[in-house]
């Protein structure tokens, strides 16, 4: 590798231009030639990366999981290798791939050239990394503001959490797979792709980018004050014993609500159920640090 594009979303809230630049200047004494451009809107940023033809490159996404959602489709259609410097709130892509919060270390990271074939989500033709979730989900991002972020960073999710399970809003759901189904009412629907979600909890203890399954779980109904009870089991990406929390890891899914449901994927709105569900194992090229692996293997 010689060259990096870094593609920097200017309203990212880390978005520290000392940071960046000692980034920048770290990946420059490595001998990376580097072309740094703010994106001026979602449409630039993909139009950015479709031009962008240096096979001896790299795209580096300066920004948050939303500036990574944003070109998605982008990277997967013109097969560009992908780097993260994480400049967002929650970063949960980064995690997923062993990058650093610090801006120098992950430009170590890209520095390093570790790479390895990632997975990506789809649901109804809309592609994402980290996870898309119905319910409960949907209403904590709603409960998010600009402001909070910037102030509170991932601990606004934490507010928006109690906030949003006070409402405990129940729907019925009918889920499919190839060799498993169910039939019930839930106040929350996820499926993941990556390992993480929501500022660091974990999809599920066996997920990671590398392993070709979607991992879906959802949430029963329950008084608040008991789901708060959950939130050790969720952050970690636990069973628990009451099987208040379902889960079950498939290659595709199908997902059918009795009335339409809004449908967030990586923290954006983008379709509504039903929804069909695939994951496209080996879909791009990433650099990597330590990815962590399954840790809910025997």
């Amino acid at each position: 590798m010689q060259h990096a594009l870094i593609l920097i979303n200017p309203h990212s809230r880390n978005g520290s231009e000392e940071g960046l630049e000692k980034a920048i200047q770290r990946l420059e004494s490595a001998g990376i030639e580097v072309s740094a451009k703010e994106t001026e809107s979602e449409s630039h940023l993909v139009k950015l990366v479709e031009n962008y033809e240096r096979d001896d490159g790299v795209v580096v996404l300066a920004g948050g999981d939303g500036t990574i959602s944003t070109a998605l489709e982008a990277i997967y259609k013109y097969q560009r290798t992908m780097a993260i410097l994480p400049m967002g709130t929650a970063n949960d892509l980064a995690r997923s791939l062993g990058v650093p919060e610090d801006l120098s270390a992950a430009a170590q990271v890209i520095i390093d050239g570790k790479r390895e074939r990632i997975s990506l989500g789809k649901v109804n033709n809309h592609f994402f990394v980290n996870v898309a979730h119905i319910g409960l989900g949907v209403d904590v991002t709603r409960e998010l503001t600009s402001d909070s972020k910037k102030w509170f960073g991932v601990f606004a999710y934490l507010g928006a959490f109690f906030k949003a399970i006070k409402q405990n809003k129940s729907f019925k759901v009918d889920i499919k797979t190839d060799d498993w189904q169910c039939s019930t009412r839930v106040i929350h629907l996820a499926v993941g792709n990556g390992r993480y979600y929501g500022g660091g909890n974990i999809v599920d203890q066996r997920s990671t980018l590398l392993n070709g399954q979607l991992h879906l779980f959802f949430i029963k109904p329950r008084p608040w004050w008991r789901l708060l009870l959950l939130g050790p089991n969720l952050r970690l990406g636990a069973e628990d014993n009451e099987r208040n929390i379902v889960r079950q890891s498939a290659q595709k899914f199908s997902i059918h609500t009795s009335k339409p449901k809004e449908l967030e994927a990586d923290g954006e709105s983008k379709t509504s159920t039903p929804a069909k569900f695939e994951i496209i194992p080996d879909a791009i090229d990433a650099l990597v640090g330590d990815i962590p692996t399954d840790s809910g293997a025997d």
